[in-house]
């Protein structure tokens, strides 16, 4: 096997691990929005503890990506994807602790006050997680205009993010003694809408490392 044939294959291989790291946070958030609605303590524990292999992952993939920049043998062009993999998998562990975060709610927010919330909450999820789906797809099949249409989903996103605040503020005024659950709904309102900017950079690297050139989407 000559060398590219060999680069190749091993690039191959970096690119099932993103994809696998993708499908973890994918089904962690995924896992998240089940035991949020259904109050699955179980459920939310496994997301908790199922974070440490998407860390685990990142760590993998970025000591892979430095052995082969180090090699030497990767050309211009894959070093441009080998930088967007390290920015992708990065986006993609943080991701996974908003996932870890939503979890970590299931203990806390009771149910009269998690009701309130729960159908933006899982539009957002929903939103996102076909973003970090198709944000990978676009990755591994060289496609950034299929990044850029991604990206444009994030609108979105904070379109219902906005919506859910001010109803928050509305439930915390008319309901003083939720406050203390509110500010904790703020808080997922807040990990699902920096779950669409996490995406949204991930599809600026796709589409830089097709492209070659820096573009800011959405903004």
């Amino acid at each position: 096997m000559d060398d590219r044939t060999q680069l190749r294959s091993e690039l191959g291989e970096l690119y099932q691990k993103i994809l696998r790291q993708g499908a973890l946070v994918e089904e962690a958030l995924n896992k998240a929005i089940i035991a949020l609605s259904a109050r699955d303590h179980d459920l939310a524990r496994s997301v908790i503890s199922g974070d440490a292999v998407v860390d685990r992952l990142q760590t993998e993939i970025e000591d892979e990506v430095t052995r082969l920049i180090e090699s030497g043998r990767p050309p211009l062009a894959d070093i441009r994807e080998l930088l967007a993999v390290i920015k992708l998998c990065a986006s993609l562990e943080r991701i996974g602790d908003h996932a870890r975060h939503m979890a970590k709610a299931v203990e806390n927010l009771p149910e009269e006050v998690l009701a309130v919330a729960m159908p933006a909450i899982r539009d957002m999820a929903i939103l996102g997680i076909g973003m970090v789906h198709d944000s990978l797809t676009a990755f591994v099949e060289h496609n950034p205009d299929k990044a850029r249409e991604v990206a444009a989903r994030d609108d979105r996103i904070d379109v219902i993010h906005k919506e859910l605040y001010a109803r928050l503020v509305r439930m915390m005024t008319d309901r003083p003694e939720w406050i203390a659950h509110g500010v904790d709904l703020m808080f997922l309102n807040r990990y699902l809408e920096r779950l669409g900017d996490h995406v949204t950079n991930m599809c600026e690297w796709v589409v830089f490392s097709k492209t070659g050139v820096h573009t800011e989407l959405n903004r």
